[in-house]
């Protein structure tokens, strides 16, 4: 057992009853989160299945519940010091399976498996996680104002629209595109670049276009 499992049991303290029962937290402040890494694993489990239409949808889905638990976590000003540590580490730990694992088997599901494409994902899973764990130490000392380096949920939003792109596309364009453009997005993952914190607005608009990329990759399926 480890230190941190000692500490007076704070990692299992939660009001619900469910939390009384096993470890981690299981109010509203987090269910959009779980909600996205469910939508993230039938996602990845689709793709294996050639169900690529549907694992697009999922990340579409992901992103959404991504894009939007952080309002709904800081709504609950009640939160303790505990929960909002949980909170962060969950919502990375969800961000890796959604934004890094999901793409990578989706691209394989197009067909992209070849050994340069093997080393692109690689390459992708690592800038990925680098830029979450970078992340992580930010949050953990102040309230993050601003992202150095691309953050990882946009992939939500470009993958659909490349998605779309392929399918209008002559081979072997048409699958080589999704794991190229895998590797300028992992360079930003890791850039120093800085990138602002989206307001409501946007992220109102944001979620219109997910609905509207929805219907459109189910209707060109």
């Amino acid at each position: 057992m480890t230190m941190s499992e000692k500490e007076n049991g704070s990692e299992g303290r939660d009001a619900s009853k469910l939390g009384r029962l096993v470890i981690g937290f299981y109010d509203l402040s987090v269910l959009l989160t779980y909600v996205g890494i469910a939508f993230a694993v039938i996602g990845i489990c689709m793709a294996f299945r050639g169900e690529l239409a549907i694992s697009m949808v999922c990340l579409i889905i992901s992103g959404f519940c991504d894009m939007t638990d952080g309002t709904v976590a800081h709504s609950f000003k009640n939160r303790t010091e505990d929960e909002k540590t949980f909170g962060i580490q969950i919502e990375s730990l969800a961000d890796a399976v959604s934004f890094v694992i999901l793409p990578v088997a989706i691209s394989l599901g197009i067909g992209n498996d070849d050994p340069a494409s093997i080393a692109i994902y690689a390459f992708y899973v690592l800038a990925g996680l680098i830029r979450l764990g970078y992340f992580n130490v930010l949050a953990s000392r102040s309230e993050v104002k601003y992202y150095t380096g691309l953050p990882v949920t946009t992939v939500s939003s470009i993958f659909p629209v490349i998605w779309i792109a392929h399918l209008f596309m002559s081979s072997p364009w048409n699958t080589v595109i999704f794991s190229a453009a895998m590797v300028p997005i992992a360079l930003l993952f890791i850039s120093r670049i800085r990138f602002g914190k989206l307001n409501k607005t946007v992220q109102a608009v944001l979620g219109t276009l997910a609905v509207v990329g929805i219907a459109v990759i189910l209707y060109l399926d």
